[in-house]
């Protein structure tokens, strides 16, 4: 190919698909050895490894990294904006996830071993948790999801679909059907925000900070959390005070990417 039809094309739909089914069977297979390997090994090498697939066809196929993955360059007003979107997504991803454990509670086994694999219990495990958690997997998740994936399907279907079926995607591959929903509903906001800014940047920081707070709630003890949480659940105020901001900060992003 020469660099003009590399700009132009992306993969076949038929070609993305099979680099997902690939990709789950390769980090299941690096989740595995990572277990056998013990402490946080797992986590830290099914982030970091996750984009190795989609990015070896890249190569492979000669396509241009920086559109394929969507690594356009944004001004600082995204930036500040996709910040606030973050936090206030962040809640409400919370708040979503405690009210669906009411009805559909994680078993206790998993939830326990899940909890476990994201506990710090030393300086070396902040840097790898750290950086498996929210740097591996804000930087990697949205290369290969709202980049390789989703702008493929862009150019297949309508822009609908194509966020929509990233999404759920994005969803079923963590692999944890008890939060299936919670974060296909967050792909869905990470989603339109790599369409409309065509770059990954704006959804990977509303990732960093989403994965960041909740590592925070994991380690730290709920009671000092009681100005935030009744009973388990998001206090309804702050839940209402989040959508606000989280519409008034998506009404910013679109007007700043119209410019």
């Amino acid at each position: 190919m020469d660099s003009q039809t590399q700009l132009n094309n992306f993969p076949p739909p038929h070609h993305v698909i099979f680099i997902i089914i690939f990709s789950i069977v390769f980090v299941t297979g690096i989740g595995v050895l990572g277990f056998f390997l013990g402490g946080k090994t797992a986590l830290f090498l099914v982030e970091g490894l996750i984009i190795v697939p989609a990015f070896i066809y890249s190569i492979y196929f000669n396509y241009d990294l920086k559109n394929i993955f969507r690594l356009k360059k944004i001004s600082l007003q995204l930036i500040f904006v996709s910040i606030i979107i973050g936090f206030g997504i962040a809640v409400i991803s919370d708040g979503l996830d405690r009210l669906f454990q009411i009805f559909l509670p994680m078993p206790e086994i998993f939830e326990k071993q899940l909890m476990e694999s994201l506990k710090i219990n030393s300086v070396s495990e902040f840097i790898i948790i750290f950086l498996s958690a929210v740097i591996f997997a804000g930087l990697f998740e949205e290369m290969l999801f709202r980049g390789f994936v989703q702008t493929t399907f862009e150019k297949t279907f309508n822009i609908t679909p194509a966020i929509l079926i990233t999404a759920i995607v994005f969803g079923m591959i963590h692999m944890n059907p008890w939060w299936l929903i919670q974060i296909s509903f967050l792909g869905i906001f990470l989603g339109i925000m790599a369409w409309k800014s065509e770059s990954i940047f704006p959804s990977m920081i509303v990732h960093f900070i989403n994965n960041g707070l909740s590592l925070i709630f994991i380690n730290s003890m709920e009671e000092s959390y009681h100005w935030y949480l009744n009973k388990e659940q998001v206090y309804i105020p702050i839940i209402v005070v989040s959508v606000v901001v989280t519409v008034f900060g998506f009404w910013l992003f679109f007007k700043i990417c119209k410019k």
